[in-house]
């Protein structure tokens, strides 16, 4: 009988320990502890709104600067410029335009060699379209500080 009530004993025991076993802990032993956290909660509200952009054309002639050096190829005298920018206010009737590129030429050892040239001028808004789009963002409103209690396994022996 007494052989029986040992058995049972050490049954339970072993049971027992290995429901909290975990292989990733030394000695396969652990513990659950309450952790307790602050969290910010809101409540939201989706809210939609209109957002209007202005879609700018303009139209000008640039003229090539100052050249330093005499190029090897052809290279224009102006630049036409036919050009749309997008703004959220408004289209100014005319915008000053620096453009570069680049330029061969011999140096003074006759080597070939790249320089910069530059093309500047006056541009003219010639159209100004509105288009408007619908957006979504989310409100937050009544924010609060909640605690949230989770349960962490800890290896090892409660402390």
């Amino acid at each position: 009988m007494k052989s029986i009530l040992a058995l049972a004993v050490a049954a339970i025991a072993f049971t027992s320990a290995s429901a909290n076993a975990r292989p990733n802990c030394p000695g396969g032993q652990g513990y659950w502890e309450e952790v307790v956290r602050n969290v910010r909660v809101c409540d939201t509200t989706q809210e939609t709104y209109t957002v209007t952009f202005k879609d700018c054309q303009y139209h000008g002639i640039l003229n090539l600067g100052h050249l330093w050096h005499q190029p090897t190829s052809y290279l224009p005298r102006t630049k036409v410029i036919w050009d749309t920018k997008f703004a959220q206010s408004s289209c100014p009737s005319s915008e000053y335009r620096s453009e570069s590129t680049t330029y061969w030429y011999n140096n003074s050892s006759g080597l070939p060699s790249i320089a910069t040239a530059n093309y500047t001028g006056w541009v003219t808004k010639i159209s100004e379209n509105t288009r408007t789009e619908e957006r979504t963002r989310t409100v937050e409103t009544n924010c609060r500080t909640e605690q949230r209690v989770t349960r962490v396994f800890r290896c090892g022996f409660e402390p």
